[in-house]
């Protein structure tokens, strides 16, 4: 017979917090795999794009990461960014300061000094 682990999300919550607070590319591909959800932040000198999103996914023809809002049972995309991972220079994952037990943030800066700010709820 085998035995099942008892799992509870306070588990999988601090699994997703231990691998965020140690983010790297790598990690940050695995994400497509888990269902996350939250909210995303791209700035540059020029612009700023803030977008929600449910879906993650990654392209490995081209390197490129998809976070994307996807209407459920559908193949509706309501808006998405996406970026090279090869463009990453810094990553990091830190507990989100003004609601640390709700969100995780991954933050990015990629070659040409634009900023990624991913706010996931866990």
């Amino acid at each position: 017979m085998i035995k099942k682990d008892n799992v509870t999300r306070e588990d999988a919550r601090q699994i997703l917090r231990k691998g965020i607070l140690d983010m790297s590319v790598k990690r940050l591909i695995q994400m497509a795999q888990f269902g996350l959800a939250g909210n995303i932040e791209l700035r540059n000198k020029i612009m700023l794009a803030d977008n929600a999103f449910n879906h993650i996914d990654f392209h490995e023809e081209n390197g490129c990461i998809t976070f994307s809002v996807v209407k459920t049972n559908a193949d509706y995309c309501y808006g998405s960014i996406s970026f090279l991972v090869d463009a990453i220079v810094d990553i990091s994952g830190c507990d989100d300061k003004d609601n640390p037990d709700e969100y995780l943030n991954v933050n990015i800066k990629l070659q040409d000094d634009t900023t990624i700010a991913l706010k996931i709820a866990y």
